[in-house]
């Protein structure tokens, strides 16, 4: 299984150094001869096919200029986006840090196509590889990756257990993925979070990423299985299941679990308990229902703002 993400655009000012391992990105070359294209152009050039100000053009200029003046980081340390925040992969331990270089790609603007682990430069670029920005192999950036990245991505593809790519990365660069370049009987699984947040939606994905390392998924029904991810202090998560409609096998869409029939499914059971709130939620998540404690608390919760709601209505207290 090979999972595909984006790259982030903003970076940590304090990232987190000491990690598990260090990787050099596989098309370094190809990125220090990008660099010595865009270094070549004014200011004025990179104002009018970015679309930012003089300020800005002025910065992105003297980054280039600069390319290698700083200590390179591993990418998954400098992102700092929710999807990488929630799959915490600076805490890896070196055997998942390994299994994360091997399963997952990060479509980048500026190195094509990295692992987790590859160290990269601080440069404020803008990462998409849909971005607009003349090269010699075209007037966008996926112009001068796409060849590279196909040959990429059919290297890994060939090597999995089970050639499944479960594509995660942002919509502008899910096009990437040629079908046809790709070895025959390769599946192209996309996941996505029924949540309205934006923010949210990354961040579970994060979390998926993260049980995805640390159970080594290999196939489709091992992704089926995902129910959240628990904190260290295991005391609360959220908790997800398959959204109930699934008209496209190849699209795995998730939801938040908010437990049987929903909010009112915890309290009326926690009405019928008659013990207190601790007693309840330690009896319906122990043992395999541990990914439920975060959801029924949640719930009763929910439930307790919404009582205190209608007594303030109702003048009471």
């Amino acid at each position: 299984m090979l999972v595909l993400l984006s790259s982030a655009s903003r970076f940590h000012s304090k990232p987190v150094l000491e990690v598990a391992m260090r990787s050099t990105p596989r098309l370094q070359s190809k990125t220090q001869n990008l660099v010595q294209e865009l270094c070549r152009l004014e200011p004025k050039d990179i104002k009018k096919q970015l679309h930012v100000n003089d300020a800005l053009a002025k910065q992105y200029s003297q980054h280039l200029s600069q390319f290698q003046a700083k200590q390179p980081v591993p990418c998954c340390c400098l992102y700092d986006q929710p999807l990488f925040n929630a799959a915490q992969l600076t805490s890896l331990d070196e055997d998942d840090a390994e299994w994360a270089n091997t399963h997952v790609r990060i479509f980048s603007g500026l190195y094509g196509c990295l692992r987790p682990y590859d160290e990269i430069q601080t440069l404020s670029l803008p990462v998409g590889l849909n971005t607009k920005l003349k090269n010699s192999k075209g007037a966008f950036l996926r112009d001068f990756w796409q060849e590279a990245i196909d040959k990429e991505i059919e290297d890994v593809v060939q090597k999995l257990y089970a050639p499944i790519i479960v594509n995660m990365a942002a919509e502008e660069d899910q096009m990437l993925v040629d079908q046809e370049k790709l070895p025959a009987g390769t599946r192209i699984v996309k996941v996505d979070f029924k949540i309205s947040r934006k923010d949210d939606a990354l961040e579970a994905k994060g979390e998926l990423l993260r049980w995805m390392m640390q159970n080594r998924c290999m196939t489709v029904e091992d992704l089926l299985e995902f129910k959240g991810l628990e904190d260290e202090e295991e005391e609360e998560m959220t908790a997800y299941r398959l959204h109930k409609n699934q008209p496209n096998p190849d699209v795995l869409v998730f939801e938040e679990d908010r437990g049987e029939g929903g909010d009112g499914g915890w309290n009326k059971k926690f009405q019928e308990f008659g013990g207190s709130k601790q007693k309840f939620v330690k009896e319906f998540s122990t043992g395999k229902d541990k990914h439920r404690r975060g959801e029924i608390k949640k719930a009763l919760e929910k439930d307790e703002r919404r009582q205190r709601k209608k007594g303030c209505d109702r003048g009471e207290g």
